[in-house]
Order: structure tokens, then sequence, then C-alpha cells
């Protein structure tokens, strides 16, 4: 089978790389290896459609005005793009408290929590800010013998790591078939007892005391009031996936629903953060 290869050169690399590829994965790309300059992108000659390429790049740049974008299209013959995509796979360090890697580098000593999460496409892999800060948030998040919703899993890095400070029930959901499958995958490599669902915030049916939905600005406007039907009063509810002039409407918003805004923290333009439900 031949493959289109296509090289992104992106100016800011570290803010906008890993949202980009998860975008690129809905119109069927398959595989990305990191480049000094940006990445390389792969999909199968068959799917592959330029103008849904270009129409996809529109839109992310109408919504990040200041990343410019620019390509490179080539076909080529068939690799094994998960072993690229493994090359360039570097392991995250939070903290000296969480350590995120593949089954190719080892675990470090003297590391609370070590998490190898399998570098496939799903979002969350500790590399991009937005997941980076809420690792940083459960740092000091006494979630010993409660209950936990990861909603927008992705790799399930989130649900994992809750399971293993002491959570006594954890559930991870997400809308996405392969993120899915490799958040189960995941689970079973960290041998902890975790929930993973197919589905999204209607998938909901049950109450929580610590809730985390690391998506995007515009799910989480849509879908906070059904949120706060499932979150238990004195609950958190952890929140990441926007920018920092994105904190205001979200804050607003998850105040007519009882939140109130703890914490805020940022990374890179990206903010997170810890509300409370008061009533």
């Amino acid at each position: 089978m031949k493959y289109i290869e296509v090289e992104f050169c992106l100016d800011a690399l570290d803010m906008y790389s890993e949202i980009l590829q998860s975008d690129l994965c809905d119109i069927g790309f398959e595989s990305f290896q990191d480049t000094n300059q940006g990445f390389l992108a792969y999909c199968p000659e068959g799917t592959f459609s330029e103008t849904e390429m270009m129409s996809l790049i529109g839109r992310f740049i109408e919504n990040n005005p200041d990343v410019d974008i620019s390509t490179k299209i080539k076909e080529i013959e068939q690799k094994n793009w998960n072993e690229e995509w493994e090359k360039s796979y570097p392991a995250v360090l939070i903290d000296d408290f969480c350590y995120v890697y593949a089954f190719f580098h080892e675990p470090l000593k003297d590391i609370p929590y070590n998490i190898e999460i399998s570098p496939k496409m799903s979002f969350g892999t500790a590399h991009h800010p937005t997941t980076f800060q809420i690792i940083e948030l459960l740092k000091t998040e006494d979630v010993k013998g409660k209950d936990v919703m990861d909603m927008g899993s992705g790799t399930g890095v989130l649900a994992i790591l809750s399971k293993m400070k002491g959570a006594s029930y954890v559930e991870a959901i997400d809308n996405d078939e392969w993120a899915y499958e490799n958040a189960k995958e995941n689970v079973g490599k960290n041998n902890v007892d975790v929930i993973v669902r197919l589905g999204n915030a209607d998938s909901l049916d049950r109450s929580y005391d610590v809730f985390i939905a690391n998506i995007n600005r515009n799910i989480l406007l849509q879908d906070l009031k059904q949120y706060s039907s499932h979150i238990r009063k004195d609950g958190v509810l952890f929140l990441s996936g926007f920018y920092i002039t994105d904190v205001e409407i979200l804050v607003s918003e998850a105040g007519k629903y009882g939140f109130s805004l703890d914490k805020q923290i940022s990374k890179e333009n990206w903010a997170a953060l810890r509300l409370t439900k008061n009533k």
C-alpha cells in the first residue's frame, strides 16, 4: 500500500503540534514523526484528500491566528509507521512526581508514579501542556477513596494516575474508538482497575467526587451543565484543553452550575482550572 507523507512546518511547534495531529487523525492520518521544524504525517493514499486537509488547516489557523503552517506533500511506500513514530517519542517527567514513558524507556527510580503509555496516536501522552497541567494539579489532590471521572480520556493517563493515587472508583470515557482501545491497553499495561467506556457526556450515569475534563473550550461550554449534574456537592472539577483567554468565559459558565474557582495554572498560553461545586 502506498502512503502520502505530508511535512508540516509550524512556527509555534510546542504549542500546537499535538492538537493539530489529533485533528489530522480525524481525516485519516495514521502516524506521525516529529522533526525539528514540525512533524511528518502519514495517510493511506486511498484515504488522503488534499482538499480536506487544507480545509482543516484553514480552520485550525482561523482558531489559532498566531500560528503559521506550511506543508509539503509526497508519495512514499508503506513503512512500519508506529515504529517510525516511536523513534521520536520522548518520556515526560512532571515535577519529580509522575513519569510517563513508553515500553522502550526504563521507569525511573525514586519517582512516586511511573506510568507506561503505549505511544499511539490517542491524545494525552503528557507532552502537551494541557495534560501536563492536569497531572500537576493531581499532584496535590487527595483522591484516596474517591470516585473519579476522566472525561475525554485519550490514552487514559489521568485515569491511571488517579487510580494509582488511591481513588476508589475510576472511569475513563472517550468518544473516539481508537482512544478507547488505546486506553484499555494502557490500563492493562499499568495493572490498574479503571473502567474504560466509549461515549461522551450523554454516557454519564453516576456521580463523582472528582471530575476531570481535558477537552476543548467549545465542548466544555456545551457540556458543563451535564457534568455538574454528575458531580457531588463539594466535588472537584478539573478543566483543561483551552487557552488563558478562555478562562473567564469558562469560569462564568461553571458559576451558573454552582462552581467556584479555587486555582488556575498556565503553561505556554494554555490554562488549567480547579473548581469546587458549592451546591
